[in-house]
């Protein structure tokens, strides 16, 4: 009994030696080389930094690690072959693991456990170790040869699939997709144009999207892929294989045939033409609105869906352009500025009528451009009657004589008060020397071209604008048996303002007592020296200062001196006869 107790009590103080050894001895048996009981490292965990399989280039797969040896001895049962759209994508073998070693796992992993649980705290870390790796391989191991869950590629689940079931699938939905997939062009609510796989001649490769695929849970070590296997459950991979090599320039030219047929460039407002015998003189022609369809945001959501293989349609909308002159615009550069008549007299002869509308005839229509100048003599010329114009009697040197082109003066006078009306600037104007039946004193501006003696009547365009002139003769409208001699301006729209010639006579100079005695050579009042006739009475003369003032609606804000004219008091002209009576 005593060498019983005895050797209890020395194999009691043996323990924790003994448990020191089992330490160490289960320490130096985690970290030694290849040994019996010991399971080598499955190559696939081993060498997947790169995935099974990576492309090189051009749809060239290169395998590493242990399926690049059994590759080259072309010796394991998973490999497929590669074709069509699946080279690049080599399929890894499926690793099976023996039943009967499923069958003793349970029961090695309760020894072991028990083992170091009796070995004391050493064995306590070593078990916790071992839970932490059994952990690992039940989650990696059984995806070893599947696709790892939360794995998607073209919306397709692969977790769970073999390489082969993943390619199919997603081989499958890409032809399906290939098939109906089709852009359709529309405009103005009508179908223009329709984009379809066919036209684009797509060559969709998914081996390298699959390769990139299958990396996700198997690269690196265990340790790695559990962690990857983690994520993935929080983060889906999501990836899309329709990346079509077809020739996308068939999109290019399609959008450049459309841009041609849909854009149109902006056409402005334009006056057309200047007719003087309508109401309104001036044809415009209406603005219209331009368009341009911009093709390069089509283009990119076309590569978009083609790159997604995402049907629909895209409605063009091309850009509106505006013009740069509208009709609303254009408008106020051909406004009424001023529209005067004087009054032809009812004595007036129709030659002298005549006259009047022929020097109309050729300042009618007339366009002056901005800063050119009108001169009256240089637009009507010379009045003979080689060139149109009537005998007729007009005002010399105070007498009523008849004249070539009598009647002229009218059309002058008249064109005169429209253009200081128009507010264009005077540049050259002379008076009467006397009265006129159609214009009141400081209105009128004559006008004479007989041989080298001239006087003219001009003025200048002084607006940014073209000034038409529309000049005619024509009925009084308040009385139809009446004649009117009437000239309309047109040009920059004056808004509310507008022009008034007025005169004032400042002066009035008495009529001299003294007659003047003409002694009538042509006989055209008497003949004979015993004979004489009072032709005019004597006339008192004026001082006139003409005015151009200006109106902003009914207020008057300008009024500007133009001219101070003489008319000259004239005497008592008597004509005597000289010839004796025999």
């Amino acid at each position: 009994m005593m060498n019983q107790g005895s050797n209890r009590r020395r194999d009691e103080k043996r323990i924790p030696e003994r448990v020191e050894n089992a330490a160490q001895y289960m320490a130096s048996q985690a970290s030694s080389g290849p040994r019996r009981g010991y399971i080598p490292p499955d190559p696939v965990r081993m060498n997947t930094s790169q995935g099974p399989w990576q492309n090189t280039g051009l749809n060239q797969p290169v395998q590493t690690g242990y399926y690049a040896q059994q590759q080259a001895q072309n010796s394991y049962p998973g490999q497929y072959p590669i074709s069509g759209s699946q080279r690049g994508f080599i399929m890894p073998p499926v690793k099976k693991t023996p039943e009967k070693a499923k069958s003793h796992k349970g029961l090695i992993c309760f020894v072991i456990i028990f083992l170091l649980a009796a070995l004391g705290a050493g064995g306590y870390f070593a078990a916790k170790q071992y839970l932490h790796n059994k952990k690992i391989k039940d989650k990696t191991e059984p995806y070893a040869s599947l696709f790892c869950p939360g794995v998607y590629v073209d919306g397709i689940h692969l977790g769970g699939m073999t390489p082969e079931q993943a390619m199919n699938s997603v081989q499958s939905q890409i032809r399906q997709r290939h098939d109906a997939w089709k852009v359709q062009l529309m405009y103005n609510g009508a179908q223009i144009a329709e984009i379809n796989a066919d036209m684009l001649e797509f060559n969709v490769d998914p081996s390298h999207v699959m390769n990139q695929a299958w990396l996700q849970g198997h690269s690196g070590d265990e340790e790695q892929r559990y962690n990857d296997m983690l994520r993935l459950e929080q983060e889906p991979y999501i990836a899309y294989t329709a990346q079509p090599g077809g020739n996308t320039q068939v999109i290019d030219d399609k959008l450049a045939e459309i841009k041609a047929s849909i854009d149109k460039t902006a056409e402005n407002a334009v006056m057309t033409a200047f007719d003087p015998s309508q109401p309104y003189p001036f044809v415009i022609t209406d603005e219209s609105y331009g368009q341009s369809l911009d093709t390069q945001p089509i283009i990119e959501q076309l590569y978009h869906m083609v790159s997604t293989m995402e049907s629909g349609t895209i409605e063009l909308q091309p850009q509106r352009i505006e013009p740069e002159i509208r009709k609303a615009d254009l408008i106020k550069h051909y406004m009424l500025r001023s529209s005067i008549y004087t009054p032809i007299d009812k004595h007036s002869t129709d030659n002298r009528n005549k006259n009047i509308q022929h020097a109309f005839d050729y300042i009618n229509g007339y366009i002056l451009e901005p800063g050119k100048t009108f001169s009256f003599n240089n637009v009507v010329g010379e009045r003979t009657e080689a060139r149109g114009f009537f005998p007729a009697i007009e005002y010399v040197y105070g007498e009523h004589v008849e004249g070539c082109g009598g009647g002229v003066c009218q059309a002058s006078t008249t064109l005169y008060q429209a253009a200081v009306c128009a507010g264009l600037q005077i540049v050259k104007r002379e008076p009467h020397s006397d009265a006129v039946s159609y214009a009141d004193y400081g209105k009128d501006a004559t006008v004479y071209w007989v041989g080298k003696r001239k006087i003219d009547f001009s003025f200048k365009n002084n607006t940014d604008g073209s000034i038409y002139i529309i000049a005619g003769v024509q009925q009084d409208p308040s009385n139809k048996k009446r004649l009117i001699a009437k000239v309309t301006i047109y040009g920059e729209d004056m808004g509310d303002v507008r022009y008034e010639l007025e005169s004032e006579i400042v002066e009035t100079i008495p009529a001299p007592f003294n007659p003047v005695y003409i002694k009538d050579t042509n006989g055209t009042y008497v003949t004979y020296k015993d004979q004489q006739e009072s032709v005019t009475k004597a006339k008192e003369g004026y001082v006139v200062n003409g005015y151009l003032v200006q109106y902003t609606g009914n207020t008057q804000t300008g009024r500007k001196l133009l001219y101070t004219d003489t008319y000259e008091a004239k005497p008592e002209r008597i004509y005597v006869g000289v010839k004796d009576r025999n």
